[in-house]
């Protein structure tokens, strides 16, 4: 069978850093997207050891569970991960979950009466009109203008907050550090996009 290249990827980034929690998100993200349900169990679990707060982790594995038939797990974990997204105000991730939830006939957890963070001032950052991060789910602190030209910055100003663009910035430099990537190689910079598209939960249009 011939092996996925984003999963050898993966694969290779969390053997050489088993505690890179980015590492197996993506491994259990690429292989839900490859419909090997079981094998993607195990990273996103440990993306959960590793860092309890990646809500979407939570939605990934029930999904995996939910493939696998595995009812009680499935609204076991999304149940959690709903209490994690309310807790953090990632919307987005919330609101799935909540779906997935109801869908099942599983009792949703109570949330909080307003999900959205405190604002907190931040000169970097500007407000648009409709605005909420991909990532997230925050209506607010969208970047003021595109991190770097072309199509993807473009993508990025338009649905990653500031918050969000500030934690992949140390992410990707281990990306950089751990494959070894050289950025003035096509192949180099096509990797490192294709990781931080996965890292900011960017659609692909």
């Amino acid at each position: 069978m011939k092996t996925d290249p984003r999963i050898a990827q993966f694969e290779k980034m969390i053997r050489e850093d088993p505690e890179n929690e980015m590492g197996h998100f993506s491994l259990g993200k690429a292989y839900l997207d490859a419909s090997r349900a079981k094998d993607a169990v195990e990273p996103l679990k440990r993306v959960i050891a590793l860092k309890p707060t990646i809500s979407k982790a939570y939605q990934f594995l029930g999904e995996a569970y939910e493939k696998l038939g595995d009812r009680k797990s499935a609204i076991d974990t999304v149940t959690r991960g709903v209490t994690v997204a309310d807790q953090l105000g990632d919307v987005m991730p919330r609101d799935t979950m909540v779906n997935m939830l109801r869908t099942w006939s599983a009792p949703v957890p109570t949330l909080k009466a307003s999900t959205a963070p405190a604002a907190v001032h931040d000169p970097t950052a500007s407000l648009r009109a409709g605005f909420r991060c991909s990532r997230c789910g925050r209506p607010d602190s969208q970047l003021p203008k595109p991190p770097f030209k072309g199509s993807l910055g473009q993508r990025i100003h338009a649905n990653v907050c500031s918050s969000c663009w500030k934690e992949w910035i140390p992410m990707g430099t281990k990306v950089i550090n751990e494959l070894g990537l050289v950025l003035s190689s096509p192949a180099g910079q096509q990797a490192y996009d294709q990781y931080m598209v996965e890292f900011l939960q960017l659609e692909e249009s």
